[in-house]
């Protein structure tokens, strides 16, 4: 059985991509490095607190995961998905916070995304071409309030998921 359904019919995951390029400029509320090599982005406006968490909610929450990606600030990379030092990683990540989402571009024909920050920061995520397997996610995009997730793949393209 699969967890892939449709919540509101006639909207599709490219739709759903669209409507979140369109809500750009977003602020970037809090960013974190995940297990491995997996990054969290939360943008937006606050939400109310997790009721089981107690955690801050935000608008948006992308998580990045399952691909390669790397950080850069004025075209010098400072961080990738292989970076081991986790300190490293979350004091780099940190530095996003407060900078504001621009735009997003996005290249069908290699599956590669560029966001682009103000403070001359960019976030390039593309698959990991290495056994990347492609049914896997590159990312996950929640929105507040909302019951399914967007996910990304180069074999699915956008979905949304349960």
């Amino acid at each position: 059985m699969s967890a892939i359904y449709t919540l509101r019919p006639g909207e599709t995951g490219e739709e759903r991509y669209n409507s979140f390029r369109e809500s750009l400029p977003l602020k970037v509320a809090r960013a974190r490095r995940g297990f491995g090599g997996f990054i969290t982005l939360d943008l937006g406006q606050p939400r109310a607190d997790d009721a089981v968490t107690g955690e801050p909610q935000w608008e948006w929450h992308l998580w990045v995961y399952s691909c390669d990606w790397d950080l850069y600030l004025d075209q010098s990379r400072l961080l990738w998905r292989r970076e081991s030092d986790n300190a490293r990683a979350n004091h780099i990540l940190n530095k996003l916070e407060g900078e504001t989402l621009t735009s997003i571009a996005y290249d069908e024909t290699d599956d590669c995304f560029e966001l682009t920050f103000t403070g001359g920061f960019t976030l390039n995520i593309d698959p990991d071409f290495y056994g990347f397997d492609a049914d896997a996610d590159l990312f996950m995009l929640f929105k507040h309030g909302e019951r399914d997730v967007l996910s990304y793949s180069p074999k699915r393209r956008f979905y949304k998921a349960a």
